[in-house]
């Protein structure tokens, strides 16, 4: 009986650090693409306010047109009240 408490705690040690290692590497793979993805999206962002800076007009321009928009759908819904 002994031996059997004995060989089982082994063999669950054994599943423990099976486990441990393979959740290791799950986390560091994880923590890998979570700094590629946030150095992708600080690229994309600097490309973004770049474009903004050298072309604001069409910045306004969307801003307006995009006001003018919601401005039309929002007097379209209480004017039906």
């Amino acid at each position: 009986m002994e031996e059997d408490k004995g060989n089982e705690q082994v063999k669950f040690d054994d599943l423990s650090k099976k486990f441990d290692s393979t959740y290791k590497d799950i986390i560091e793979k994880l923590n890998e693409e979570k700094d590629r993805l946030e150095n992708e999206l600080r690229q994309e962002y600097r490309s973004a306010r770049k474009y903004v800076r050298s072309h604001p007009e069409e910045g306004l321009a969307y801003s307006f047109l995009g006001g003018l928009v919601a401005g039309v759908i929002i007097a379209k819904i209480f004017s039906r009240r």
